[in-house]
């Protein structure tokens, strides 16, 4: 009985540590192209060779949400993932001349960003009987989370797309 608090105690959540995630430059690539990383964590880019840099934004264009430079005077730039990008897919490039446009970007992924999973109609990341009964009780009803096929209207082709994508997402 005396190890009773320290038990209950120990049986709550701990608070995750947050990591560090390393990105390397190298030429006109960072590595890895695609890194997975959580709200809290510290992304460290580290310089290789040549003048660059890292900047958030999609299709070569800067969105201010992260900047840094990558070069013999500062070789390394950190960044602690912010919550704002919970869920979200994050390109990133290289604003210096035409990099960016030779290919030097590439993706922070945060968190568990949601997969679809057509037919997956109760959200619990399989398909299932319990998908099929929730189907079947909104036969011919104009439904949006039951249309799998995206028809309009729960119907036959939203019962085969249910099927066709049975198991685990």
């Amino acid at each position: 009985m005396k190890h009773l608090p320290l038990l209950l105690a120990s049986s709550f959540a701990l608070p995750c540590l947050a990591e560090t995630i390393v990105i390397t430059q190298n030429g006109f690539d960072y590595s890895p192209f695609e890194a997975q990383v959580q709200v809290g964590d510290t992304v460290r880019w580290e310089w290789s060779n040549g003048t660059h840099d890292v900047a958030s934004g999609a299709d070569c264009t800067e969105d201010g949400v992260f900047y840094g430079l990558l070069r013999t005077s500062n070789p390394v730039f950190e960044y602690v993932v912010d919550e704002s990008l919970a869920g979200q897919t994050v390109e990133y490039h290289c604003t210096v001349g035409n990099h960016c446009g030779f290919g030097m970007f590439a993706y922070l992924i945060v968190g568990d960003v949601n997969t679809p999973c057509p037919g997956d109609i109760n959200g619990d990341q399989a398909v299932t009987f319990d998908d099929i009964l929730e189907l079947l009780a909104s036969w011919g009803d104009i439904d949006p989370d039951k249309d799998v096929d995206g028809s309009g209207t729960v119907d036959f082709g939203d019962l085969v797309g249910t099927l066709a994508n049975w198991g685990p997402c």
